[in-house]
């Protein structure tokens, strides 16, 4: 009886859980709203407040009842938690304004998801619910600003709004810019994905249609970065699944990995071909539209809408500028170069282009030089050898020859996440998420688990 009453309350906690990651999922689709103020004064602070209070109570739950505290990673990653708020304290002093970054809030949500996979018996109800929330509204709030961007086309001078969308340097902006947006789009499209291979027939329905509207949105937000990540994605779990194929198959080494290269790299400059449709498309579309209603001005506009050079360098040269001035200040004394900055710290990266101090610099753009901006090289020691002990577990389910193909894909979205890492923030966050890192600490929880994935019962 004892027993029938500890499951039924350990069940109830985790139905609660999994409505809780419903809500986070509609909050990381409305964040970047929330951080603008369009919904109202200081709700992302409560926000923030609420979702990382919630996700603390959690982490201490199943921290428990999994016996998290009995890993080594579990308590590196805490360190990293712990590491951050000790520099940020000993910098600006301890005050309640130290509890107002909303680094913390954000982690406690990535630390939530990550020990949550890991110990709740069915994973997969956390997955379905964040990504029903998430995928939804990001479609419903991606066409509201596609279509308020088109409605912009119409006017003499086109209206910048890059919160509720418009068309600036030849992309679609929306969600504070198109290089956020297409962060929204892209992990709705993972989401997306992992359901047509793990759901049921009305799943595969439902996130068909959303992988087709974000496919859309995602191409006119032009950003190379997210498009690489999806294609490395699909290219990465093609390359293991054909893999697995042909070793059921019997097929000789050389026939088996020479095929399934031949197969990932056909799907990954597939994807980034198909990624260039939607502004060829929307552009087309447009001009029809315009030549029906005689609007000239319309005419004239499209010209706003363009495709970026593929093979164009000047981005990556931008880039350096960038990464070089991040370098001289990570060094510029000692204490930055072993603590950094610290988490709560206004500073921009400052002075990358030459007589233009008033270009600063939001962050590094690239997720190594940013750890290290922010919190030094103890900081970035502690992320690297996390990411060590995680891609050590997530590559030896992902070639693990009876390997199910969630998991698979699970771990090349990672993969995939991390890779957006080269020249963004990819799945560490300083003020913002974009829903990117939740993804990643899912499926990092999913690396970690001690048990087979595939052999529990997932619905």
């Amino acid at each position: 009886m004892l027993g029938y009453q500890l499951n039924l309350k350990k069940n109830i906690i985790q139905q609660i859980s999994v409505v809780f990651t419903s809500v986070i999922g509609l909050f990381a689709a409305l964040e970047s709203f929330l951080m603008s103020g369009r919904i109202g004064t200081g709700t992302d602070r409560i926000s923030y407040v609420a979702v990382g209070a919630v996700s603390a109570l959690f982490i201490v739950y199943y921290a428990l009842i999994g016996r998290i505290y009995k890993k080594i990673d579990a308590w590196i990653f805490l360190s990293l938690f712990v590491y951050a708020f000790i520099v940020t304290c000993v910098y600006y002093g301890f005050s309640l304004h130290l509890f107002a970054v909303r680094f913390y809030y954000i982690w406690l949500v990535c630390v939530f998801f990550f020990i949550a996979t890991r110990v709740m018996d069915k994973p997969d109800d956390l997955l379905r619910a964040f990504s029903f929330a998430y995928v939804l509204t990001v479609c419903i709030a991606g066409i509201f600003i596609l279509v308020h961007a088109s409605l912009t086309l119409q006017e003499a001078i086109p209206g910048s709004d890059r919160y509720l969308g418009c068309f600036r340097v030849g992309r679609l902006c929306g969600m504070a810019n198109a290089n956020t947006m297409a962060f929204y789009c892209l992990t709705g499209i993972m989401l997306s994905i992992y359901r047509c291979i793990s759901g049921d027939k009305k799943a595969r329905i439902f996130y068909g249609i959303a992988i087709f509207i974000l496919w859309f949105l995602m191409g006119l937000n032009n950003s190379r970065t997210t498009n690489y990540a999806l294609a490395f994605t699909i290219a990465a779990f093609l390359f293991v699944f054909t893999r697995k194929q042909f070793t059921k198959l019997r097929k000789s080494a050389f026939v088996k990995y020479a095929s399934s290269f031949a197969i990932s790299i056909a799907a990954a400059f597939t994807v980034i071909a198909l990624l260039m449709v939607p502004t060829l498309l929307y552009r087309t579309g447009t001009k029809l539209a315009a030549k029906i209603s005689h609007d000239q001005q319309l005419m004239d506009n499209v010209s706003l809408i363009y495709e970026r050079d593929v093979a164009d360098i000047e981005t990556l040269e931008d880039r350096n500028l960038i990464w070089n001035r991040s370098v001289e200040l990570i060094f510029k004394n000692p204490r930055r170069t072993l603590f950094g900055i610290s988490v709560r710290s206004p500073e921009r990266v400052y002075g990358a282009y030459e007589g233009r101090h008033d270009i600063p610099m939001p962050f590094a753009h690239t997720m190594f030089l940013e750890v290290f901006r922010r919190l030094g090289l103890i900081g970035l020691m502690i992320w690297i050898v996390l990411l060590c002990i995680w891609g050590k577990n997530a590559i030896q389910k992902l070639f693990k020859a009876d390997q199910d193909n969630r998991s698979i894909y699970l771990m090349s979205a990672a993969a995939g996440v991390l890779l957006t890492g080269i020249t963004e923030l990819g799945p560490f966050v300083f003020s913002t998420a974009m829903g990117v890192p939740y993804l990643f600490f899912i499926c990092c929880g999913m690396a970690m688990r001690d048990d087979e994935y595939e052999k529990m019962d997932i619905a």
